[in-house]
């Protein structure tokens, strides 16, 4: 099952919040949950779960947002999460407020799938928001560029890892569906993310990509495009970076299908 879910922070007045203290909840989140999960998430080489810290606007204020993949990690989140209103960041050597966890989204893998799978109409593009730093890795030298076969490839790596039942597997897909993207415009700015005293170069802002090729493709694309705010695009999506919305849209704007929206 994939779930998003988000949880309103209060600071102590005066601390400043910003997309890179992400990683220091989640050092606070793992203090939480039983040990022997907190120790097998450590070594996994790609985690079930995206976390990030925003700020909205219209509630002004902080939101922890998340977005997990796996059932067992969701309730253990959940549990470890709804004990007291209070969240100790050891790291920084004060506490802040929680409040009541707000479930935005859950559906399952099959049925998002099958969302776009039996749509009377493939969708023709995509909308994507940066909502955090975002980067990639190739060859061992960090990218910051938006490139749709990274973006493609992160996407399709996480959904055959974590999917039990419907893969995408088919010889370089990721490099076929990435063919069948074009960019039709784009406001993105550079932004560093600030992990364990190092500098993380990457990017935020919007992204607009229009789908071609076969309805198929465009049917998969749409559906990588629904999985992305709960996956999260990228490197380091487990401490922060990488956080995404999105809204596929038909030809037609009035058209649009949004599959979500954030206010942050």
């Amino acid at each position: 099952m994939l779930r998003r879910f988000g949880i309103p922070l209060a600071f102590p007045k005066g601390e400043r919040v910003a997309a890179s203290m992400g990683s220091v909840l989640h050092g606070a989140l793992m203090e939480r949950i039983p040990c022997s999960m907190a120790e097998h998430l450590h070594v996994q080489g790609m985690r079930p779960y995206s976390q990030s810290l925003l700020f909205s606007k219209e509630r002004g204020q902080a939101y922890w947002r998340f977005g997990v993949l796996d059932d067992c990690v969701a309730e253990a989140f959940c549990a470890a999460l709804s004990r007291d209103a209070e969240l100790n960041l050891r790291q920084k050597g004060y506490s802040v407020c929680m409040g009541a966890i707000e479930m935005q989204e859950e559906i399952s893998f099959e049925d998002l799938a099958d969302s776009f799978m039996e749509a009377k109409e493939a969708p023709r593009g995509v909308t994507l928001s940066f909502l955090t730093p975002t980067s990639f890795k190739r060859k061992g030298a960090y990218c910051m560029m938006p490139e749709a076969q990274l973006i493609v490839q992160s996407l399709v790596m996480r959904w055959n890892l974590f999917s039990r039942t419907i893969r995408l597997e088919e010889e370089n897909m990721a490099e076929r569906l990435a063919g069948c993207c074009k960019v039709s415009c784009y406001a993105l700015h550079s932004e560093n993310f600030s992990l364990e005293g190092r500098r993380i170069t990457g990017f935020r802002g919007m992204l607009s990509c229009r789908f071609g090729g076969t309805e198929l493709a465009r049917c998969v694309l749409g559906l990588l495009g629904a999985f992305a705010p709960f996956a999260g695009i990228g490197i380091k999506t487990a401490l922060g970076m990488g956080a995404v919305a999105a809204r596929a849209w038909e030809t037609r704007a009035k058209n649009e299908r949004i599959v979500e929206e954030t206010d942050s």
